[in-house]
């Protein structure tokens, strides 16, 4: 069973060039709306900076005329004078919450609809790069750490987006906005402020760094969890059969204490933030206070001008509170845009080579010519192996679990690469042309029929999309489904996540319809009735018989009623072959294929070699 990994994902570049890479891979084709988007926040920014000032006005000219006051014309603008102001600037301040609102509206979903458009196109290229990564790495690795960067982690770098064009753009020309007007209202009082708020910056950008690697953690470990989940319901019929539920729920929560403690660590983090920001803005405004009480008694400034500078600090709290939440979420989604590119930036060795040309379409034979491979830990899985497996007869590989069976069939569509030798298809070496070209003229039916959440017809034309009804109708009689017919919607029937609304042998079938649609000349066959009743076995293996008729075909199988009916059995052991010949002959000839043989009829009548 999987074990919980802790280790965080390698860190493979700072934060100026992942934002630079994500930036020019997926928000540039949108740098237009961005702009616009921009032009909007600066609406906002500009109506939010307008407040205290209005504010400060008003309360001058309500004082103004509190004392009997009024400004003569020559001496302040007509509609400055407190008579005007006292109207106007309501009305201002009416006009300017308007502005702001239609533009902050406008600005929302324009920078979700850039978002959205950037995050799923960078979701598109993470799964186009995974199905051409190796077989080898895919499989290494559960789905659940893959399926976790596409909801948990996108969801980080979705989150950055929004909040770095809205908060952000918003926040920054804010802050400029309501420093302007402090340092036009009293320069010396902005001083003030000026000097204290950027005591911030250190502790908020220490405390983003931190949360960045605890981020990292804590997505790997979300990986982890997914793929524990997947794991345990996955494999639920053995849970359950062997009273594993005690067992699996205390390795899942096991998992999910430790996604807990790692949460809790990140809110911690960022509950640092909004303390650091609120005492320093307390100081600020204390300070202020001070300062303006006795600038107001001497005369240099107004009440109007303080609640002016006063509100313009609270509003120049709020953008710098929201700067320093915003690091944190940015830390998250820059952790996450790791994750992403490291996968990326992975070069799978299995691809085509330069000068890679297409595979000839011929009869089909296959040729090892002393054929090694090694497992990356250095285990042989292949030594020597040379055979020849000729158009129209079908080849058996039989032996014990671990023999090399599967993987000589994973050499042939290049799912491996050999480690010495050659493959050769109609004596072209297949490590010489396309994987396309290649894959074309391979079908392959295994023991897990795999059937995805479509229809039927849908299924079966995964075999070769440009099939017309008439070519899957076809494939479905000769693969014996007849059961499609019986169904009430035919083939648009839908056969559920992975076929579940189907039996075990209707899968197999469909499976092996598929393979007929694509019509290619080699048919590979992985143990593709093991797992059969006999009724079953006996329709799925009448048509693949019919099928593999005028095809090399290639079956691995455990079963002496698949095996025996092949032209050539071969016998491997410890990733060689030991020997070879008919079903007759190496039962007469008293080897491992014999001993193999008299075992399965001592165990049962049709159990497994």
């Amino acid at each position: 069973m999987k074990t919980i990994t802790k280790a965080p994902a390698k860190q493979s570049g700072s934060s100026t060039d992942l934002i630079k890479r994500f930036w020019s891979g997926w928000l540039i084709p949108h740098a237009g709306a961005l702009f616009l988007a921009t032009l909007l926040m600066a609406v906002v920014a500009a109506a939010s900076a307008s407040y205290p000032w209005l504010f400060g006005q008003v309360i001058d000219a309500l004082a103004k005329l509190s004392a009997g006051q009024d400004a003569r014309p020559e001496v302040t603008p007509a509609w400055m004078a407190p008579t005007a102001m006292a109207v106007a600037g309501p009305l201002a301040i009416i006009a300017a919450t308007m502005i702001k609102g239609v533009a902050l509206y406008a600005s929302t979903v324009l920078t979700n609809r850039v978002a959205l458009a950037a995050t799923t196109k960078l979701q598109q290229d993470l799964f186009a790069k995974l199905l051409t990564l190796d077989f080898a790495r895919l499989s290494a690795e559960p789905s659940g750490a893959f399926s976790a960067r596409f909801l948990n982690d996108i969801n980080a770098v979705r989150e950055a987006v929004l909040r770095a064009a809205n908060s952000f753009v918003r926040d920054i020309l804010t802050l400029i906005g309501v420093i302007g007007v402090m340092i036009l209202g009293d320069w010396q009082l902005a001083l003030v402020c000026l000097v204290i708020l950027p005591l911030a910056i250190g502790p908020v950008s220490m405390i983003g760094a931190r949360l960045r690697k605890t981020a990292a953690r804590a997505q790997h470990q979300a990986a982890d969890l997914a793929g524990v989940v997947e794991e345990s319901l996955g494999g639920i019929r053995l849970v359950k059969t062997y009273g594993l539920e005690q067992a699996e729920s205390s390795r899942v929560g096991s998992a999910l204490s430790t996604r807990m403690s790692l949460l809790l660590k990140m809110a911690e983090q960022k509950g640092r933030v909004d303390p650091i920001l609120e005492v320093l803005g307390g100081l600020a405004i204390a300070g202020v206070f001070a300062f303006a009480g006795f600038r107001i008694t001497q005369g240099a400034a107004s009440v109007g001008t303080l609640t002016a500078f006063i509100a313009s600090l609270l509003l120049a709290a709020q953008s710098i509170r929201s700067l320093g939440g915003l690091n944190s979420v940015l830390q998250e989604g820059l952790s996450a845009l790791e994750r992403f590119f490291s996968v990326l930036d992975e070069t799978p060795s299995i691809a085509d080579r330069p000068a890679a040309k297409g595979l000839t379409r011929g009869p089909g034979r296959i040729e090892f010519q002393n054929v090694g491979f090694n497992w990356p830990n250095g285990t042989i899985g292949l030594d020597g192996v040379s055979f020849t497996a000729e158009p129209g007869q079908t080849l058996a590989l039989v032996g014990p679990s671990g023999s090399g069976k599967s993987t000589i069939l994973n050499l042939i569509p290049r799912l491996f690469d050999p480690t010495t030798g050659r493959v050769l298809i109609d004596g072209q070496d297949i490590g010489q042309v396309t994987l396309a070209s290649l894959r074309q003229h391979i079908a392959l039916v295994s023991q897990d029929a795999t059937l995805f959440d479509a229809s039927i017809a849908e299924n079966v034309a995964m075999g070769l999309p440009a099939a017309d009804e008439a070519a899957i109708r076809s494939a479905l009689s000769a693969a014996a489904c007849d059961f499609v017919d019986r169904l009430a919607d035919g083939m648009a029937t839908q056969v559920g996540p992975r076929g579940s609304r189907l039996s075990g042998g209707e899968r197999q079938r469909l499976s092996l319809a598929r393979a007929i649609v694509r019509d290619s000349p080699i048919l590979l066959l992985d143990e593709p009735t093991s797992a059969l009743d006999s009724d079953s076995e006996a329709r799925v293996q009448e048509a693949l018989d019919r099928f593999a008729a005028n095809r090399t075909t290639i079956v691995v199988a455990h079963r002496l009623s698949t095996i025996r009916r092949a032209n050539l059995i071969l016998v491997l052991n410890q990733g060689q072959i030991v020997e070879a010949g008919t079903h007759d002959q190496l039962i007469a000839r008293g080897g491992l294929y014999a001993e193999l043989a008299t075992l399965q009829f001592q165990t049962a009548s049709q159990p497994e070699v």
